[in-house]
């Protein structure tokens, strides 16, 4: 019994680092004011959205606050040298980045459950005290969350768009993120290759998380194996 619940536990382990992990990933991007500024400057330069290249740290540290709470309404206002002002975003781009802030503020929550249940995991495998079993559900785990991620990576190679499109359906109820380029300086700032680059960070927080998961699972492994050679020996010699 004890063996069976030492194997779900590390099983669980796994997924509640790899939840934590990503909504820690994804709650910190969209708080960095400064690496949003610079993506968008790479992704989506001036000449293609209209945005003065030094407004641009103005925009994403509103957009950071605004996604984060830190600040109520999502909208930016800039002059240029004539002193004529420009309103950065419409009423629909703003509801848009609405829905974005709840999705932020579900990740921010996430990590904060999946923190503590990892720790909670952690505490139950001591006690325990089947290692062995431990880390072979953290093996298991890691294979379960490996063709997972494998999947969505390769649907993101043959067909990212097909894929952002799918994300888009399933996050938010209404069609708000279908933004016209043309009209909407928000799909300017951000284009394709904008989310791109950000998941790829993600994926990169992920992927050090489960190579970290894996050394750790091998470590219990061996170490109780180990502990079992030493056990034999002393009571071999015992029986001597």
């Amino acid at each position: 019994m004890k063996t069976a619940a030492a194997r779900l536990c590390g099983f669980l382990l796994v997924w509640a680092v790899i939840l934590f992990t990503l909504a820690a990933a994804v709650y910190g991007i969209a708080g960095d004011g400064d690496l949003l500024s610079r993506e968008m400057l790479r992704h989506a330069p001036p000449e293609t959205t209209g945005l003065p290249e030094k407004e641009y740290p103005g925009v994403g540290r509103m957009t950071a606050a605004y996604l984060t709470g830190q600040k109520e309404h999502f909208q930016y206002i800039w002059t240029d040298a004539d002193d004529r002002g420009y309103i950065g975003f419409q009423a629909h781009e703003a509801d848009h980045m609405a829905d974005c802030r709840g999705l932020i503020g579900l990740a921010g929550t996430l990590r904060w459950i999946t923190g503590a249940a990892a720790l909670l995991l952690i505490g139950i495998g001591i006690l325990l005290r089947r290692r062995k079993a431990l880390a072979g559900g953290m093996l298991t785990g890691l294979c379960a969350a490996g063709v997972l991620f494998a999947g969505i990576a390769v649907w993101a190679l043959v067909d990212f768009d097909g894929l952002f499109i799918t994300f888009h359906r399933v996050a938010f109820t209404n069609e708000g993120w279908l933004l016209d380029p043309r009209a909407d300086l928000l799909i300017r700032l951000m284009p394709i290759d904008f989310f791109v680059s950000l998941g790829i960070r993600i994926m990169i927080w992920i992927l050090a998380a489960g190579i970290m998961l894996f050394c750790t699972g091998k470590c219990i492994h061996h170490a109780e194996i180990r502990s079992n050679n030493v056990t034999g020996q002393l009571q071999s010699n015992d029986c001597v």
